[in-house]
C-alpha cells in the first residue's frame, strides 16, 4: 500500500507534495482523530505554541477535531493557561472533548458565529488558524472578520497556500487573499518566512505576524 523510499529518490518536490496531500488526509491520526497536518507544519505549530503561549487559538475549519485536541494537549503540556475556539460547519468535532475546548458549529462569516466566537474568547486575543474551504473570497473575508483576534507577536495562519503552487484548485485561493491582506495591512502584519524552515510546507507564505495593532 505505502511506497518505500529507495523507490522514491527521483520524485520532484512538486511530486512528493501531491503524493503528501493525499496520504495524510486519509493516513494521520492523533488519539484517533483525523489530523490533517503535515510532520513539519506540525512541528513549526508545536513551536509557535510554545514559543508565544496564545491566550486564546481560533481554529477555523476543525473538522474531525483532531488538530484541536492536538494543540490543547499542547497547551497542556506546555503548562499554560490557554483555551482554544473550534469552528467548523457541521458538528463533526464536537465528538472530541478537552477541559480547554468551545465548539463554534455554524459558517465562519456569520455575524452569529462571531458574536459567538467574541463572546467565548472573552477580551483575550492569540492565534488564528484558517482553515476553511480555501476559496479566494472565503479566505479574503475570514481574515478581515477574525484579525481583531490575532495579538501582537502572534499569528494568523492561514493553511493550504501550497494550493497554488501545486496547481490545485481553487483558483485564486488561498493565497492571494494572504498577499492582499499583508498589502492592505502592512503597517500591523508581515509574512514570515522563517517558520518554512523545514522547506516543505503546506502553508508557503501563510505564517502571518502580527508586529503592531
Amino acid at each position: 500500500m505505502f511506497p518505500h523510499i529507495e523507490d522514491r529518490l527521483t520524485m520532484t518536490v512538486r511530486e512528493w507534495l501531491m503524493f503528501h496531500w493525499t496520504m495524510h488526509r486519509h493516513n494521520s491520526l492523533y488519539r484517533g482523530r483525523h489530523l490533517l497536518k503535515t510532520p513539519m507544519d506540525l512541528q513549526v505549530l508545536r513551536d509557535i505554541i510554545a514559543e508565544t503561549r496564545p491566550e486564546i487559538i481560533i481554529e477555523i475549519g476543525a473538522f474531525d477535531g483532531g488538530s484541536a485536541l492536538w494543540m490543547a494537549d499542547q497547551m497542556d503540556i506546555e503548562g499554560f493557561d490557554g483555551r482554544l475556539i473550534g469552528i467548523d460547519i457541521t458538528d463533526r468535532c464536537t465528538a472530541v472533548s478537552h477541559p480547554r475546548i468551545d465548539w463554534v458549529i455554524g459558517d465562519s462569516t456569520a455575524a452569529a458565529t462571531v458574536a459567538r466566537v467574541r463572546q467565548l474568547a472573552a477580551g483575550r486575543r492569540g492565534l488564528v488558524i484558517e482553515d476553511s474551504d480555501h476559496k479566494l473570497e472565503t479566505t479574503r473575508r475570514i481574515l478581515e472578520l477574525y484579525e481583531p483576534f490575532v495579538a501582537v507577536g502572534q499569528y494568523l495562519i492561514v493553511e493550504d497556500t501550497i494550493v497554488e503552487f501545486i496547481e490545485m484548485p481553487p483558483f485564486p485561493g488561498p493565497l492571494a487573499a494572504v498577499k492582499e491582506f499583508v498589502e492592505r495591512r502592512s503597517s500591523a502584519f508581515r509574512i514570515d518566512r522563517s517558520r518554512e524552515k523545514y522547506l516543505i510546507t503546506h502553508n508557503p507564505m501563510g505564517y502571518v505576524l502580527r508586529i503592531a495593532e
